[in-house]
Formats: structure tokens, C-alpha cells, sequence
């Protein structure tokens, strides 16, 4: 048997989120025998979540120091790889696809460039100046998202290939989750719990949250919004929250690095966010049974494409969705019925198998042409 091909993934950061979880469910679950992964992270010095789990499956995890420009940061990265002898490099997020390219050209070998977002068409600026020119291939997590970038390619000949997330089922009951999450946060056990997850930046539009609860008080006595995760936005939402009346509606978590686990507890999950790749939460909730209210949008038909899958409105049309969820809480038949659909798609399409074999094909394939 051959030795395994060293292959590097170089990470923008590894801290809680959808790109890093996938990351990590590529890394442990790789045939190890074919290929010998070490990874880099370009955000040191933040004890990063994922940093931890990373190491502990033995893969060496290499920390890039903060240079006082790109060139000398790059320089960094090729010392770094050098003891190494990559025979293919990964940059993960799109950001660290342009220094993963310029490795790769120092260093004579191959590249792929990674989208684990959504990708604008109008994007013009250096990181996609490099992916275009250095990288041999570029893998989305999206359908939506590989099509736009292969139109910014424009003439440029560069295989673009999509590999969707994997979800993984939890095996937690709702009630003990319930009973959990009653306990330490002091959620009224006897409410329906609409769930929303993701980082607290503008994108996301957590204030919708807010204006639908604060509409939905007229007309439902036991519900409750949970919001879970962090960002520069959290102040600001929880003094919207005080400000228009829904302190008493609205429950903040914070970051919970596993809060896929929680899912099973909630009743319905809201998500307003607009702008995304394929995001792993709207997975989690459909994986654990919920009923999922979202806009219509590709990444989230991509992911249910059937009607019967979730209840999906208009971008901006926050009626719709205000109507949407008010239906939802009116009917329990209608929750399952929703929940269990989207539930049997996902399990159903994505896979880790699926999803390992997938990116098992893009390296082998960017590694032939290299041949």
C-alpha cells in the first residue's frame, strides 16, 4: 500500500460555525490511509473551539502568525508547509483560498479554493484576482454559489465543483433537552420554543425576530423566541428587545458551540437570514424534525426543494412570514407534517458518506490533472 498523499487545509479560523463544523466532520472522517492532512489556521492566539477536537484526532494543527503585511504572512505559510511536503493544498474559506493558491505555486503543487458562503457576482477585489489565476479548482458548498462564482470567471477555464454540507442526527430525546434548557435558562416549559441560530451581524437580521414577536403578543399567550449565538450585533438586539416591549418573548443564549444538540427541544425554527452559503442550521433544525420558516431563496431550496418541506416567503415580505409562523403555531398536525418531510429529505441527501466520498472525488481529481 502507498503512503498517504500529505494534503494541507489552510482555515481562516476554526471557531464555532457551520464552515469550521464541516471542516472538522472532513477531517475525521477522511480515509486516512489515502490521505495524511495537516492543517493551518490563519487565526491564531484566540483559542478557536475547533482547534482543540482538531488536534485530538492527531492532525497537526499549525498556527500562522499575524505579519505586519500579506507577503510576509505568506512566507510564514510556505516555512510553515515546507516539512511537510503537501502534494495538494485546501484553502477552506474563500478568504484563505488566495494565500492557499500562492502557497501552492511556491511550493509546485495543486490548489483548491474553497466557497463556504455565498458568492457575489459583482465580487472584484484581490482574493478573487488569486483564486482565479492560482488556484486549480474550487470547490462551493452550494449550487447557487459555485454557478455565480463560474460567472465571475468570465473566459477563464477552472473546474468549479460542489460538494453540499453533511448533517449528522442527534440522538437526543426533546425531553430531555427540554428539561435542560427549562433548568438553566428559566424557558417556560409549557410554550413553544421558536428557535433561531446563527452569528449576530447585520446579515443575519435577528431584528426581524424581534418585530415578529413583538407582532405575534397580540394574539399568542405562550410562546417563546430562542436566539442562540454571539456577535457584534447582541447588544444592540437585546436593547431593541427592551426598547419595542419583548423582553418577556425573547430568550438570548449566547454561543452554544453544540447547539445542533438543542434542536429537538424547539417547536419551530425562524430563520431571516439572506445572505448565506448552505447553511448547516437550516440542516440541524430539518434533521431534527422541524418545521422550518425561511425566505425563498436558492440556498434554502436547494436544501428543500419540495414544497411540503417548510413554509417559505418573499424576501422582505415579513408579513408572509409573520403569517407563516402564526399557522404553524395554531396546528401541531402541521408542524409534524413539515417537520417529518424536511427531516426524510435531509437525512436522506446529506449524508457524511455522501459528503466524504464527494470531497474525496475533488482532491483525487485535481490531483490527476496535476499528473
Amino acid at each position: 500500500m502507498s503512503a498517504p498523499k500529505p494534503v494541507a487545509i489552510i482555515a481562516g479560523q476554526l471557531v464555532v460555525g457551520g464552515a469550521e463544523r464541516q471542516l472538522y466532520l472532513w477531517l475525521s472522517h477522511l480515509d486516512r490511509d489515502k490521505f495524511g492532512p495537516v492543517v493551518l489556521t490563519l487565526h491564531p492566539d484566540h483559542d478557536d473551539y475547533w482547534e482543540k477536537p482538531i488536534e485530538d484526532l492527531g492532525i497537526p494543527l499549525l498556527r500562522v502568525p499575524q505579519k505586519a503585511n500579506r507577503l510576509q504572512r505568506l512566507s510564514e505559510v510556505v516555512k510553515l508547509l515546507r516539512p511537510f511536503k503537501p502534494e495538494l493544498i485546501h484553502g477552506w474559506h474563500f478568504f484563505a483560498s488566495a494565500y492557499a493558491g500562492l502557497a501552492a505555486r511556491l511550493l509546485g503543487v495543486p490548489c483548491v479554493g474553497g466557497i463556504r458562503s455565498s458568492y457575489s457576482a459583482d465580487q472584484r477585489n484581490l482574493e478573487t484576482f488569486l483564486v482565479h489565476r492560482y488556484c486549480d479548482a474550487v470547490v462551493a458548498n452550494s449550487a447557487s454559489a459555485a454557478q455565480t462564482y463560474q460567472l465571475s470567471l468570465g473566459n477563464r477555464k477552472q473546474p468549479v465543483f460542489t460538494v453540499p454540507n453533511a448533517i449528522l442526527d442527534s440522538f437526543t430525546s426533546r425531553e430531555t433537552v427540554r428539561e435542560e434548557l427549562s433548568g438553566r435558562f428559566d424557558l417556560p416549559g409549557d410554550a413553544l420554543w421558536i428557535c433561531s441560530i446563527g452569528r449576530m451581524d447585520p446579515l443575519k437580521r435577528f431584528d426581524l425576530l424581534l418585530e415578529m414577536a413583538k407582532r405575534l403578543g397580540a394574539s399568542h399567550d405562550h410562546f417563546q423566541f430562542v436566539l442562540i449565538g454571539d456577535g457584534p450585533e447582541k447588544d444592540r438586539l437585546e436593547s431593541l428587545s427592551e426598547s419595542i416591549g419583548v423582553t418577556d418573548r425573547v430568550t438570548f443564549l449566547g454561543e452554544v458551540p453544540n447547539a445542533a444538540d438543542w434542536m429537538k427541544g424547539m417547536d419551530i425554527f425562524c430563520f431571516p437570514s439572506t445572505n448565506e452559503g448552505l447553511p448547516n442550521v437550516i440542516m440541524e433544525a430539518a434533521a431534527a424534525g422541524l418545521p422550518i420558516i425561511a425566505w425563498k431563496l436558492p440556498f434554502i431550496e436547494e436544501l428543500l426543494p419540495d414544497k411540503s418541506m417548510s413554509l417559505l416567503s418573499y424576501p422582505g415580505e415579513l408579513d408572509s412570514m409573520v403569517s407563516n409562523l402564526n399557522e404553524l403555531m395554531h396546528s401541531q398536525t402541521l408542524r409534524e407534517s413539515i417537520g417529518m418531510a424536511a427531516q426524510k429529505h435531509i437525512l436522506e441527501n446529506f449524508s457524511v458518506e455522501r459528503y466524504v466520498r464527494e470531497m474525496t472525488s475533488v482532491y483525487d481529481s485535481v490531483l490527476q490533472a496535476d499528473r
